[in-house]
């Protein structure tokens, strides 16, 4: 009970927090003589609320998670609301611009008044590994962004770094802080949101996406991308070694009741009517491994054969997600890119389309029944499969990956299927069969006949399947890295905001987000020289490591 309370008092302080991206006066924020402070409680729960928040809240997850992200990445296709036609929400970039600064000045904080202190040494080390976490998501949707003068309570206005010093700087925070943690040091218990202070898997994530983040430099610093994705694996304390160590935030609504808007975002989403699947994810899942589709017969449009995650991930429309009677018995994804007039049009609209499944937002996997929508599903934020892709990755370019491309390839589709609970003969038929997708790829590993279907598309198509629902950051990261997986272009972007409309590939989609408009007034002077250097605050702007020719 005493953790609860602490925590929660620690988030109503929070609470009134926000910061500009200069963090001005954040020595000031605080200055309430009956608040809580280091001295009187377990500055571990200093770092409580910034794991909770720094997750997002619903609405947060909606509009960058979902309507940014997941959209660009074309998990999900039309909404009312979302930016279909590559046009950003500025309200929402503020939004989110906002809440970062307040994250990362309180991570400053917990680093800043237990540095010194070897009784905090793991605490220290933790906050680096998040903080590295946050920072990296800020950077990979605007490019060059505040981060070594970021809130550090020197009152004036932050320069903008290049990301390439950015993604220096953070891979060389996780080599230290990974190494600099100590299984016989302080314990952070129940304040730990994410491993509830196990050490150990605190190292192995922080080797995890260390490789990540040196898979993402493969197209603009070839050598460097090499240097550090060997280095993660070989790291003291290993990478994520089973689908039992994906990295989780527990989002049990009971526990953060108190603190409105953490729980199963996705479940909200679904219960709100959104998140249609794409028809470029229709044209990845449809043939892919020669399953044949579940029940079938007794639908009017469905494949023959698909991908046996695509009926889970996006179920066939029925009574019970709305679907008007005409419409049922469809499993169809829409184009991304759709003006708001032509989604709302019936056959478009969410709710006559495939939605994301109940597998991840109701109490039942049954998809022709009435559900429960269930708020307490925990969000993944790093699944096993990622590793395994990202392993496979480096391997097939030649890296010191500690296997073969093929097993850590077959290792990952394995384990994505298990996530799903897909049977064992029906993984050994998939990974067997040569039946492409509407693209042309394949799933076994050494048949590269016919076009997008050489051994990076299939890593890169399975690595972009098993992050579904929840990593749609890797999936528009590694599109805009590699124009992989094949997706379909953005069908009516608005002018301007993609560099060539109805292109396949990095030209077809937007690039980054652009920053919030009250930096212009805020931060001009590092705004105008940041936008100089990057070629201008454009979504059409590619950022340092979205290099491919």
């Amino acid at each position: 009970m005493k953790t609860k309370i602490k925590s929660y008092l620690l988030m109503l302080v929070m609470a009134g927090t926000s910061a500009l991206t200069s963090c001005e006066g954040f020595d000031s924020i605080n200055e309430n003589p009956n608040a809580p402070t280091p001295e009187k409680i377990d500055p571990v729960y200093l770092l409580s609320p910034v794991f909770i928040r720094s997750v997002y809240n619903v609405d947060l997850y909606q509009r960058i998670h979902n309507l940014y992200v997941d959209t660009y990445a074309q998990y999900f296709s039309n909404d009312k609301y979302s930016s279909n036609v590559c046009v950003p929400n500025n309200d929402w970039t503020q939004q989110y611009w906002d809440a970062h600064w307040g994250w990362i000045a309180n991570m400053n904080e917990v680093i800043r008044i237990c540095k010194d202190n070897p009784a905090h040494n793991n605490l220290v080390q933790v906050a680096r590994i998040w903080k590295v976490w946050t920072f990296a998501r800020a950077t990979d949707l605007f490019g060059d962004i505040p981060y070594s003068k970021a809130c550090d309570d020197s009152g004036e206005a932050a320069p903008y770094d290049t990301q390439k010093d950015i993604y220096y700087d953070m891979v060389k925070e996780l080599a230290e802080a990974s190494a600099a943690l100590n299984p016989d040091g302080d314990n952070l218990g129940s304040g730990d949101l994410i491993f509830q202070g196990n050490v150990a898997r605190w190292k192995s994530f922080a080797n995890s996406m260390r490789l990540r983040l040196a898979m993402r430099m493969t197209e603009v610093d070839a050598a460097k991308a090499k240097q550090e994705a060997e280095a993660a694996v070989k790291a003291d304390g290993g990478l994520l070694s089973g689908i039992n160590e994906d990295v989780k935030i527990v989002r049990k609504n009971s526990y953060y009741k108190f603190d409105y808007g953490y729980y199963n975002a996705v479940s909200h989403l679904f219960n709100g009517g959104r998140m249609t699947m794409s028809y470029s994810m229709q044209k990845l899942l449809t043939n892919l491994g020669g399953i044949p589709f579940p029940k079938k017969d007794t639908y009017k449009e469905v494949p023959e054969y698909c991908d046996p995650r695509g009926p889970i991930y996006f179920n066939v429309t029925n009574q019970y997600n709305g679907a008007g009677e005409e419409y049922r018995g469809r499993w169809r994804g829409v184009p991304a890119g759709y003006t708001q007039a032509v989604s709302l049009e019936p056959n478009n609209v969410n709710k006559n389309n495939s939605r994301v499944g109940v597998y991840f937002v109701g109490s039942t996997k049954e998809t022709d029944v009435p559900f429960t929508v269930n708020m307490d599903r925990d969000q993944t934020l790093m699944y096993y499969s990622e590793v395994c892709f990202l392993r496979a990755e480096g391997a097939v370019r030649g890296w010191d990956m500690g296997g073969s491309a093929q097993s850590f390839y077959e290792e990952g589709i394995k384990a994505s299927m298990k996530e799903v609970e897909i049977a064992d003969d029906v993984i050994a038929n998939y990974m067997q069969s040569t039946m492409p997708n509407l693209y042309g790829t394949t799933v076994p590993f050494n048949d590269t006949k016919g076009e997008n279907n050489t051994q990076l598309a299939k890593i890169i198509t399975q690595k972009y399947l098993s992050g579904f629902p929840d990593n749609g950051w890797e999936a528009w990261n590694d599109y805009r890295r590699l124009s992989l997986p094949t997706l379909d272009p953005f069908a009516m972007p608005e002018a301007g905001y993609v560099i060539e409309k109805g292109a396949m590939g990095w030209r077809g989609s937007l690039r980054r987000i652009i920053y919030p408009a009250r930096e212009q007034i805020v931060n001009e002077a590092n705004y105008n020289e940041a936008v100089a250097r990057i070629g201008g605050d454009k979504t059409t702007t590619r950022i340092w490591w979205d290099a491919q020719k």
